[in-house]
């Protein structure tokens, strides 16, 4: 198999999955096209496939560790198609399974495709679900997991600074919807071609009622366990699965949903009347 190509956002990942792996993280998330940045203007020729050399060295660097990882890529499908995807890869050197974002905006939606399952994955220590930046705009899709009944869900991310504020709303409502930790590793930088830059501000959460079960001390607001402010960086935060699965056991709103009043209305794409019989 031939070795990526290696590049400084490459090594820059490679230094900051070792310094996760130092403070004892086992699942550790990147960013969305963390090879390549978000220039979709580019896909062509920045995409890969997947399985490729770029999945190969994230297997490596599993296994090496003994971790799991999540990153984003921009990938080449076999169809012919474009698609912004996150990986999944393990401790035995291998890829797990991957996750096409589904949720595509307008100008994205002229360069890449949308995927159209949610996967989760069975880990030794909890249930795991994908998701990519602009997903988290969608309730749907979070509940789609909280239907899953997953534990964490990583979440891969390059979105524009100018939409900070609003991912920083949605962040932790997302949380709430599917009742689980939520992982959000978020690209920087600028964009040269569109003229803006990037959020960053990765974080790590947790369904803020579990927390008050949990802390007798908790404060509203720090239900962002994690939060990198500027900059590259590291978040760790350690989580006891086992008592949060026992929390949702015995508070979750799942008993209380009365879903014949509304998920039925998802099977007409919830669509406003404008836009019904196009």
């Amino acid at each position: 198999m031939h070795r990526p190509v290696e590049t400084a956002n490459q090594r820059r990942a490679e230094r900051h999955i070792t310094e996760a792996v130092r403070q004892g993280a086992h699942l550790i998330c990147l960013p969305e096209a963390f090879l390549t940045s978000g220039n979709i203007l580019e896909v062509a020729e920045v995409s890969v496939p997947i399985p490729g050399p770029e999945t190969g060295r994230l297997c490596e660097l599993s296994q090496q560790f003994g971790v799991y990882l999540v990153a984003g890529l921009l990938e080449r499908g076999d169809d012919g198609k474009y698609y912004s995807t996150s990986v999944l890869t393990g401790p035995q050197g291998d890829l797990i399974g991957k996750y096409r974002r589904v949720h595509c905006h307008d100008l994205e939606s002229r360069y890449l495709s949308s995927g159209s399952e949610y996967p989760v994955f069975d880990l030794e220590f909890g249930r795991v679900g994908l998701l990519q930046g602009y997903d988290i705009n969608f309730p749907e899709a979070a509940r789609e997991y909280f239907r899953r009944g997953v534990d964490i869900l990583a979440c891969s991310a390059l979105i524009p600074d100018m939409f900070a504020y609003v991912a920083n709303m949605r962040l932790p409502t997302r949380t709430i919807d599917a009742e689980c930790i939520l992982a959000f590793a978020s690209g920087i930088g600028t964009n040269l071609y569109a003229g803006f830059g990037y959020m960053g501000r990765s974080q790590i959460l947790a369904d803020p009622l579990f927390l008050e079960a949990e802390r007798f001390d908790f404060v509203d607001g720090d239900e962002r366990m994690v939060l990198l402010e500027d900059g590259e960086g590291v978040g760790v935060v350690h989580v006891d699965l086992d008592r949060m699965r026992q929390y949702r056991h015995k508070a979750t709103l799942r008993h209380d949903l009365h879903p014949s009043t509304y998920w039925a209305a998802l099977d007409d794409q919830s669509a406003p009347p404008e836009a019904k019989g196009k």
